[in-house]
């Protein structure tokens, strides 16, 4: 097959170059300030609600078909404000 559909939660492609994982978070869970220094980020909300911080000082509310990109050196934090779902690709520098 040339093709390779996956839909679980957790890392779905890996490759030298990038890495996409998908996440899920109930409403009120969070994600932990974090950075990727050595990466682009496309974050995508695939279900719900998710607020996305970048460097504490930015917000986005973010709903399905939203789609943030950011550089990496750059931190984030997050909370979901529905039962969510979220891709996030790493693309290497």
């Amino acid at each position: 097959m040339v093709g390779n559909v996956k839909n679980e939660i957790g890392l779905m492609f890996s490759k030298d170059n990038f890495m996409l994982v998908k996440k899920a978070l109930k409403k009120g869970e969070k994600v932990e300030k974090h950075n990727h220094e050595n990466e682009e980020i496309i974050f995508t909300v695939l279900k719900g609600k998710v607020e996305v911080f970048l460097n504490e000082k930015e917000n986005h509310v973010l709903v399905p078909g939203e789609i943030l990109q950011f550089d990496g050196i750059n931190f984030i934090s997050a909370v979901a404000m529905e039962d969510s779902e979220f891709s996030v690709t790493l693309i290497k520098k």
